[in-house]
């Protein structure tokens, strides 16, 4: 990115992206619930059902704590935020109180945001900006997210193209992992 304009740029857009510091999209959600679906988060699937993983869930915990997830929301393992545990949720659900979960202040395209805030000059900026003695005890605390600087496309239309060619892309990898070897 040369200054706020990228290098590449899909058609008809040209107008500079925006420097913005996360708490300016996002605010902290501390809504409770007992009564809705568990979500998991994994660097390696994002957000998805409890249900549809194959690790049990914590049978005997209480879920009385456990903070509401809306879709949209982003939500974030604070202690693996530096590898990439973080999504944009799809769903509705209630995840473990040891998450972050971030509500969109403005229009935010969600499945652009879950692209950008794994890019791995984020990561690196995470890490940096988390409290703890080593990697296995630090934690992002949504203060340090919120100071976060980063660049944005104005014009929404622009994050949703990205966010949909993004789809695509992981949809076609995961569609040719499945076929069987030749």
């Amino acid at each position: 990115m040369s200054g706020n304009v990228p290098a590449i740029r899909f058609a008809g857009f040209t107008e500079p992206w925006e420097q913005r510091k996360l708490g300016e999209l996002f605010v902290e959600s501390d809504d409770r619930s007992s009564e809705l679906e568990i979500l998991s988060v994994s660097v390696a699937n994002g957000i998805y059902p409890a249900s549809q993983s194959d690790r049990d869930t914590n049978p005997g915990a209480s879920l009385a704590n456990y903070k509401v997830v809306r879709p949209g929301d982003v939500v974030y393992n604070s202690m693996r935020m530096w590898q990439g545990a973080v999504d944009s949720s799809l769903y509705e659900g209630i995840v473990s109180p040891a998450y972050v979960v971030a509500h969109p202040t403005e229009d935010v395209i969600p499945r652009f945001f879950a692209r950008l805030l794994r890019r791995p000059e984020l990561l690196v900026q995470y890490q940096r900006a988390s409290q703890g003695n080593s990697k296995d005890t630090q934690v992002l605390k949504f203060e340090e997210f919120a100071n976060i600087v980063v660049h944005v496309p104005h014009d929404g239309a622009e994050q949703i193209v990205i966010g949909e060619m993004f789809d695509e892309l992981e949809n076609l990898i995961t569609l040719h992992q499945r076929e069987p070897p030749f």
